[in-house]
This record gives structure tokens, C-alpha cells and sequence, in this order.
């Protein structure tokens, strides 16, 4: 995933000992030039730039979950009346996120914006029958740490009712939403804005009720940033099993390295553990391929490319597979692939791929569905900045990333109602061996 700094506002003011007649001018003057900014500021040309990028580009523009076009109708009117790039961006902003796709971004960002999914998240929740419950908490993070598990259900956020929280990441863009939109309303919401707190009121299943505060989501993802790329862990009652973990470090070319170390320590082990569950960022295919090529000895392919763009555009599609080798040193034994809502995009690759290219048994639940291979563009119009999937992706057997089963579906995938792992314990369960 791109990742789209909020700009540095510079705020000028006058001196403590300046007298408020020689500070009006540059006052003044301020008002007067944002006068003529929202004067030149031409939303319809604007609008027309995002959605003809969007349209043209987007490889998921055409779906069956949404109304597409009702929705660009419905956001083009609130637009056209923006007088400003600040009022333009949080329009398109809201609208990206009506798609429900981590992928889909429009920036630059504000500490109002609602955090990235699920990249900066710490739950992950779903309505049932008009309930929002937890669906799965992020392991270490503050939410686990506060005590929140799957299962539990949240009674209010920030003060409002969970269908009302879910709505407000939308503003006015976002009519009638379908339970997609709301679960995803939801999860945005529950996990906050960039530069805020979050205030929750949760109910566990035994009914009772606590009323917690938690660091932003996004501050939480910051404080990973340090961690080694690659971490290796021995399980089972003899420690017979190596678990193999990425720290959200697949876009960090040094991974490579680390990983081949790993794998080194780890040739020994009865079965290896690739634990893709805390990838949320995304990555690279070199990478990506790096790490599958130690547990396959041909070369295979392992994921598939199309780019509707160039069809869109030229009439001439465009599709291609994509390889990977054997690399040394090669694993031969049992392979165990974990993941979760937080495998996001190169991660989830990996999984299809392992999945496609290796013997691996995949074990988890949904990953993060971030849609494609990301671009980025530059609005000129607006100055906003979008990034947005310009490849479509697909398992080696036709089937888009997003729709992948595991072998072994579980739910939750990163943590259980009493806090344990429940992947892993699913791995010892199928080797026969204890903790």
C-alpha cells in the first residue's frame, strides 16, 4: 500500500507584542487569496478528471456489489458544489471509500480522515442481526491489549450507535448503504480517525459492559514501523516446528535477506509455518517471489495479471502469468500458510501463490480484499492524490485474490474469544503435537 502523508500546515499568526493594526493586512490578505482560490477552483472540470481516471483506470470500476453509476451521480452533484480543492478531496475521498476497497485512496489526508484498513486497524467487525460484533482482533495491538475479543459487541462508538458511527465515514456521499458498505462503515469507524482517540463501549459475553479508550489505530501502526523484517519462532512439544512470521515488511527489500536466513535456521524443523497474518501493507513481487521460491523446485506460476485499462483504452486486452523459481536454500517438508484480515495485497499474493506454485495447506479466514496492483496518479485539477488498482489479480486457476478460500477456513484467523492463536493451534491439531 501507498502511503500518502498528510500535508504540513504552516499557521501564521501575529507576535504577542504585535498590535492588531499592523497584524489586519496580512490577515487581510490571507482572506483575499483564499477568496480567489475558491473563485478559480472549477469543480466540474475537477469532477471530471477524477472520474474519467477512475473510469478509465480503476480495473474494478465494473461490479455487482454497488451501483457504480447511481453512486458517481449521486457524488458528482455533492462536488460540483465544492468551492475548494479541501472541500473537492473529502468528496472524492468519501466516494473512494463507498467501494469498500483498502486500494482505492484519495489523498492527501487530514487527521479527520477515518485510518486506513487494514493497515491501520485493530478490529475488524461485521453487523449481525443489528448487532455490530467483533469479528477478529488484531493480536499485541491496544484493542487485544484492552480486552476486547471476538465476539464482543459494540454497543456505541465515539458516543453515536454503531449503525450511526458506520454511516459517518461516507458524509453525505453514501445514501442507502448495503450491508457491505455498512460492515465496512463499521470497521472504518471502530477503528478510528488518524489524529483522534477512540471512545468504545463494549459488551463481552457475559454481558457485561466497559467503557474503553484507545490510541488512534494509525498511531498504533506507526509504532511498528522498527520491528525486524522477518522473525522466527520454534512450536510443538519438542519445538520441532519453525514459524516462520513477516512483520509487515514486504515492500522492505531487505526482507529477502532476512528471510533466506531464516529459512536456513529453519531447514531442520519438521514443518515450516509461513505466518502471513500481519502483512496489512502491502509489498513487492520481488519480494513476494523470493519467498515462495524456497518451497517449490520448478519453475511455476503463481498469480496472473489482467489490465483492463489497455482493453478500455485500445480495444486490445492485455493478460499475462506471472513465475517464480526454485531459490536456495529449499524446503522439501510440510508447509502450513497462515493469514487473516491482516494479509493485505502482496501478502495476500503470497498466499494465492503458495497456494498455486507449492504443496503449502493454507489455513485463515478473508484477508484484507485490497483490490489489485496498486497505481498512483496526481489530480491536477484538484491536487489530490489517488491511488487505485490498476491491475486485476487472480489465482493460477481463475479465480480473483479476493474470492480465495483457504484450504482450512477459520474465523476468527488472528486471535479467539479467550485471546489465544487459533491458527496456530490448528497447525499442532493437523501435526498432532502440543503447544
Amino acid at each position: 500500500m501507498s502511503n500518502v502523508k498528510a500535508p504540513t500546515k504552516l499557521f501564521l499568526g501575529c507576535l504577542s507584542g504585535c498590535v492588531l493594526t499592523l497584524c489586519s493586512p496580512a490577515l487581510a490578505g490571507e482572506k483575499s487569496a483564499d477568496t480567489e482560490a475558491a473563485r478559480l477552483f472549477d469543480a466540474a472540470a475537477a469532477w471530471e478528471e477524477f472520474e474519467q481516471l477512475l473510469r478509465g483506470k480503476y480495473a474494478y470500476i465494473d461490479r455487482d456489489d454497488m451501483d457504480v453509476d447511481a453512486q458517481l451521480a449521486r457524488s458528482q452533484e455533492l462536488a460540483s458544489q465544492a468551492e475548494t480543492n479541501d472541500e473537492f478531496r473529502r468528496i472524492i475521498h468519501q466516494t473512494a471509500l463507498t467501494f469498500m476497497d483498502p486500494h482505492l485512496i484519495v489523498g492527501p489526508f487530514t487527521a479527520d480522515d477515518y485510518a486506513i484498513v487494514m493497515t491501520a486497524a485493530d478490529l475488524d467487525a461485521r453487523f449481525e442481526g443489528g448487532r455490530l460484533l467483533i469479528s477478529d482482533v488484531r493480536a499485541g495491538s491496544p484493542a487485544f491489549e484492552a480486552g476486547i475479543r471476538s465476539g464482543d459487541e459494540m454497543l456505541a462508538i465515539d458516543g453515536e450507535l454503531p449503525n450511526v458511527a458506520a454511516m459517518l465515514p461516507f458524509g453525505k456521499v453514501l445514501a442507502e448503504p448495503t450491508a457491505a458498505q455498512l460492515d465496512y462503515g463499521a470497521t472504518l469507524a471502530i477503528n478510528g480517525r488518524r489524529g483522534h482517540a477512540r471512545k468504545l463501549q463494549v459488551r463481552g459475553p457475559s454481558g457485561e459492559v466497559r467503557y474503553l479508550e484507545l490510541i488512534s489505530a494509525t498511531e498504533f501502526a506507526r509504532s511498528l514501523d522498527d520491528r525486524e523484517p522477518v522473525t522466527l519462532t520454534r512450536i510443538g512439544e519438542q519445538a520441532e516446528i519453525a514459524v516462520i512470521r513477516i512483520n509487515n515488511s514486504l515492500g522492505n527489500n531487505d526482507t529477502i535477506i532476512a528471510f533466506d536466513q531464516a529459512m536456513k535456521a529453519a531447514l531442520s524443523a519438521k514443518a515450516i509455518v509461513l505466518d502471513m497474518r500481519d502483512t496489512p501493507s502491502g509489498g513487492n513481487t520481488e519480494v513476494a517471489r523470493s519467498i515462495i521460491g524456497h518451497f517449490t523446485r520448478e519453475m511455476r506460476p503463481y498469480q496472473v495479471h489482467e489490465i483492463p485499462a489497455f482493453e478500455r483504452e485500445f480495444t486490445v486486452p492485455r493478460r499475462f502469468v506471472e513465475y517464480v523459481y526454485p531459490r536456495e536454500p529449499n524446503y522439501a517438508g510440510p508447509v502450513y500458510v497462515l493469514h487473516g484480515r491482516w494479509t493485505g495485497s502482496m501478502g495476500e499474493g503470497i498466499v494465492i501463490g503458495m497456494d498455486a506454485a507449492t504443496d503449502a495447506v493454507t489455513i485463515g479466514s478473508d484477508m484484507g480484499d485490497l483490490l489489485g496492483g496498486l497505481w498512483n496518479w496526481d489530480l491536477e485539477k484538484s491536487e489530490a492524490r489517488v491511488d487505485l488498482g490498476g491491475e486485476a489479480l487472480f489465482h493460477v486457476n481463475g479465480a480473483p485474490r479476493e474470492d480465495f478460500v483457504a484450504n482450512v477456513p477459520l474465523t476468527p484467523a488472528d486471535t479467539d474469544a479467550e485471546g489465544n492463536d487459533p491458527a496456530i493451534a490448528q497447525v499442532l491439531k493437523m501435526l498432532g503435537t502440543g503447544s
